[in-house]
């Protein structure tokens, strides 16, 4: 008669069984200490939070129906996420966009001459010559000024351009956080300035500006065709976005005049963010 066989549990066998088990316990705790939520948006679009909180929370599913966000993980992260849904819910700040445009002229012209006037008169028989001698001097001086400003209504984020003193909106938010490249592949222009504001508190906006050089100097080892500055600033603050400054010179001369000129003419373009009521 054939009996069962029983094998005997060596050591390396007991050994893999205890993993075994308590791996089935690590699991078992997992799966019990997640859970699902679903959070209900009414001012922001629900996909757009979602791909936040994804940013936030790489090991959380975060899922989207319809205007609600559906997120499963553990307790503590749920209650966590459910907080910034709420601070993130908020309806979207209108901003102004003020671009200005500031020339300044100045110039100087001076000049000098020598004129000889030779005058003959006759009188009883006698010639008389007489020479006058005349100096003219003159100076000028030129001021001007001129101010042009040039504003516009934006969504919190969205990106508005400036070149040669004009404004206009672009018609998407900008994406890719802080990669220039993005915007590079979007906007035909190679000039000029895309400036993106975002409001952090009723106190304080980021404002981000990118320049775009169309002719930049090559530098060995570096392909650069934008470059991007970020700031924090108050609504109502002027920034500089740059400016040019220009200075020219000439003089003419003869054997009896000199004429000396300058000028010099200064550019500037501003910007300043309003967050509207």
């Amino acid at each position: 008669m054939n009996c069962p066989r029983i094998s005997r549990l060596t050591a390396p066998n007991v050994m893999a069984l205890f993993i075994t088990f308590l791996l089935f316990l690590v699991s078992a705790n997992a799966f019990a200490a997640s859970q699902s939520r679903a959070y209900s948006l009414n001012q922001r679009p629900a996909a757009d939070v979602a791909a936040q909180i994804r940013d936030l929370y790489e090991e959380v599913n975060v899922t989207v129906v319809g205007q609600k966000i559906v997120a499963r993980g553990e307790t503590r992260l749920l209650d966590e996420i459910g907080q910034i849904i709420q601070q993130l819910d908020v309806a979207t700040a209108q901003l102004r966009i003020s671009v200005q445009s500031r020339e300044n002229l100045g110039g100087k012209h001076s000049g000098g001459g020598v004129n000889l006037t030779q005058n003959n008169t006759s009188s009883n028989r006698n010639i008389i010559n007489s020479n006058t001698v005349t100096i003219n001097a003159q100076s000028k001086t030129i001021r001007s000024s001129g101010n042009r400003e040039r504003s516009l209504i934006v969504q919190d984020g969205q990106s508005a351009q400036v070149s040669a003193g004009q404004i206009r909106s672009l018609p998407f938010a900008a994406r890719g956080g802080r990669n220039p490249a993005v915007l590079l592949q979007l906007v035909e222009t190679r000039s000029g300035f895309v400036v993106t504001p975002r409001m952090i508190s009723p106190q304080n906006i980021e404002l981000s500006i990118m320049s775009f050089e169309q002719d930049a100097p090559a530098m060995p080892g570096y392909d650069t065709e934008a470059l991007m500055t970020i700031r924090q600033v108050q609504p109502g603050q002027w920034v500089s976005l740059g400016g040019v400054d220009r200075s020219e010179s000439h003089e003419n001369s003869g054997i009896v005049y000199q004429v000396n000129s300058s000028e010099n003419r200064t550019s500037e373009i501003r910007v300043r963010v309003d967050i509207l009521p």
